[in-house]
């Protein structure tokens, strides 16, 4: 690609960042309840809840997050991370994590594009090291209407909402356990758990649509 090309391309999408945001921040259309992530249920794995700190929470600014560990007992858990944003307004928007691992001190290794036998698409995934420990994240954003693993398609679908003056709700969602063989176990150990969150988030969203507008 040459560097015309390129910058112009960069502009686009700094434009259209740039425009998302604003149209977000705009939008006061938020729901009136938590989408309920306490409930998400997954049959026969056992799992222990976990505390989250302060300070995170706060920078986060999530109206609900959940955060467990299933197979707490094992030498290799699969960790899952919920954060339900019932609006998108600045200091209080979904992060893709491939800048956050990296700010608490976790190398990018490798970006994967997992298949999603479940569903027409691909779950997006990252293996990253902090020197001690190797993981595998997977990680995806959840709307009632989509399923992105990019964000900034995930911000040009929101911006369409928030013009249609419709909700801009999101649920990001990280599965991720630790490996020290291959990657094949680790990615069927993490895939496993994310179908089922999947279609967890899916009924949970099915409450709100049920409910008259």
């Amino acid at each position: 690609m040459d560097r015309t090309r390129a910058t112009i391309i960069a502009a686009v999408m700094l434009a259209t960042m740039a425009f998302a945001g604003h149209a977000l921040r705009a939008s006061e259309v938020a729901r009136d309840e938590s989408i309920g992530l306490s409930e998400v249920a997954i049959a026969g794995r056992e799992f222990a809840e976990q505390a989250l700190d302060a300070d995170f929470l706060d920078v986060l600014r999530a109206r609900e997050v959940l955060f467990r560990t299933y197979a707490p007992h094992a030498d290799e858990p699969v960790w899952l991370f919920l954060g339900y944003f019932d609006r998108q307004k600045e200091g209080s928007q979904v992060h893709s994590p491939r800048h956050c691992y990296p700010g608490s001190g976790w190398n990018i290794e490798q970006e994967l594009a997992l298949p999603a036998t479940w569903r027409d698409g691909v779950v997006h995934a990252l293996v990253v090291n902090n020197g001690r420990e190797r993981r595998l994240v997977c990680f995806w954003y959840q709307t009632p209407f989509a399923i992105e693993g990019d964000v900034l398609r995930l911000k040009v679908a929101l911006t369409r909402q928030a013009l249609l003056r419709r909700p801009q709700d999101v649920v990001f969602a990280s599965v991720s356990t630790p490996f020290t063989g291959g990657i094949e176990p680790a990615t069927e150990r993490a895939l496993a758990v994310a179908r089922e969150v999947e279609n967890e988030i899916v009924r949970l969203y099915g409450r709100f649509e049920r409910k008259p507008a």
